[in-house]
């Protein structure tokens, strides 16, 4: 389970996640950033590759089909650009969306934080 990583403390200089997040709760998405928080190295960076806000109405229609495959309740946030927030929320430092792609399913969204 994501929010139950079988490391321990400070395991890691970089974690990486690809394509999850849009799958979690609002509620899963915040321990699960918790549970990456533990497992980083002060210091350690995180990167996401995941969903992100809609650049546009056509990626926003594009998106729909993700939606209506993985659902409305999870796929919302992302939608939305949510997730920075939660990274922030969560405890990282210096969060942000550093790139961000236009494809056949919708935005693709890339994040990058660090522990402070």
């Amino acid at each position: 389970m994501s929010s139950e990583l079988g490391f321990p403390d400070q395991s890691f200089d970089c974690v990486v996640s690809s394509l999850l997040f849009h799958h979690l709760t609002t509620k899963r998405k915040l321990e699960t950033l918790a549970e990456i928080k533990r497992v980083l190295k002060p210091g350690g960076e995180l990167h996401i590759a995941d969903w992100g806000k809609a650049q546009n109405f056509l990626m926003r229609g594009a998106f729909l089909i993700v939606q209506l495959l993985d659902g409305f309740t999870t796929t919302s946030e992302s939608v939305e650009g949510e997730l920075l927030e939660y990274i922030e929320l969560a405890g990282f430092a210096n969060a942000g969306e550093t790139q961000r792609f236009k494809t056949i399913f919708g935005t693709l969204s890339l994040y990058c934080a660090s522990l402070k």
